[in-house]
């Protein structure tokens, strides 16, 4: 614990000093009284966002979110250099995850025949990488592998899936694979660090794989594309699940998947209401609760000292801010002010 507050505390200091600029219920109330986006604007310069937006002077959702996600890849970037050994590592991987993000969004516009530098704007900064732009002259996702991915920092994300062929497969089966092999390899750093960090970020990793499983499972009910096989090969080795995934795997829709999960009472309720993966105006789907619940282990491991876990949690509650920044925005310019509460509460 000692040799983490000589090495890194001043660093964990600054981010939970993060912490406090988290936009409070007061300020969320604030946000979702607006008229229009300039009100919008006057109210975010009172929070700690302060004068982000003033030299924008037409306002739109898509604005206002490239500019919240600029103050904190801006506030990453600065912890990142100043960061050495494995707290640097651990932050990489943090960015590894809007990489795999990127990566599929060019994948998927390459398919769709899209204008590759419409993709490429709407990559996620923080998931910017030396050749990410080359992907965008590659013919197929093999291609892709072989001149520039088996190089780029998530190279071993792809080469561990054991899949030689990417072209045959469907997007989301790719998204799939990757992610394994993503949450897996974080889970094992995260172990080999030990300590606090281990506790934190093992839970919310596990947690994660659990929430992957069950979504993958709900969202591949009925798709004949998809076999049990396929299901268990996507299913990260990590997790409360792990014991009963051949179990899960033979699911055939949403109700025989509930039951399946009845030893497992923090999922089994999620479907407690008899709301599917989607909802309508109103309701929670499922994966608004596990929303929800992710939040609840972020704010933990933001209040837990001497562990990396405080900035996982700064990031992700930070993303989901912005999202629901976006939400709040895109309900007042298209006159939805019936679900502008219908945000993610990041914060109590």
């Amino acid at each position: 614990m000692l040799g983490f507050n000589v090495r890194e505390g001043s660093l964990e200091a600054i981010v939970h000093g993060y912490r406090n600029g988290f936009l409070r219920p007061e300020e969320y109330n604030n946000l979702t009284q607006c008229d229009s986006l300039g009100d919008l604007k006057s109210q975010l310069q009172v929070t700690d966002y302060g004068n982000f937006l003033q030299n924008e002077g037409n306002l739109t959702s898509r604005v206002i979110a490239d500019k919240a996600i600029e103050k904190l890849v801006n506030e990453f970037s600065d912890l990142r250099e100043e960061a050495t050994q494995p707290l640097a590592q651990f932050l990489d991987f943090i960015s590894y995850e809007y990489m795999i993000s990127n990566v599929l969004k060019l994948i998927a516009g390459a398919r769709n025949g899209r204008e590759a530098l419409d993709m490429l704007y709407k990559c996620h900064p923080l998931g910017l990488f030396n050749g990410l732009s080359a992907l965008t002259s590659a013919t197929s996702v093999d291609d892709m592998f072989e001149t520039v991915l088996i190089d780029s920092p998530i190279g071993a994300f792809f080469a561990n899936s054991q899949q030689k062929d990417f072209d045959e497969l469907s997007l989301e089966y790719i998204r799939g694979l990757l992610q394994k092999n993503y949450l897996e390899a974080f889970h094992e750093f995260c172990e080999k660090l030990g300590g606090d960090t281990a506790i934190v970020m093992c839970g919310i990793l596990e947690f994660e794989a659990d929430r992957s499983v069950i979504t993958f499972t709900a969202n591949t009910c009925g798709v004949k594309d998809i076999t049990r096989e396929d299901r268990m090969k996507l299913y990260p080795n990590i997790g409360a699940l792990v014991d009963v995934q051949d179990d899960i795997a033979d699911a055939q829709d949403e109700e025989s998947l509930k039951e399946k999960l009845k030893r497992f009472p923090e999922y089994y309720e999620l479907f407690d209401d008899g709301r599917g993966m989607d909802s309508a105006a109103g309701s929670k789907s499922i994966e608004k609760k596990f929303v929800e619940r992710s939040v609840v282990m972020y704010r933990d491991a933001m209040m837990r000292q001497f562990q990396y876990g405080v900035f996982f949690g700064w990031v992700k509650l930070k993303e989901l801010e912005t999202q629901n920044l976006v939400w709040i925005a895109e309900c007042i310019t298209q006159n939805m002010k019936s679900r502008v509460q219908e945000y993610v509460k990041t914060t109590e």
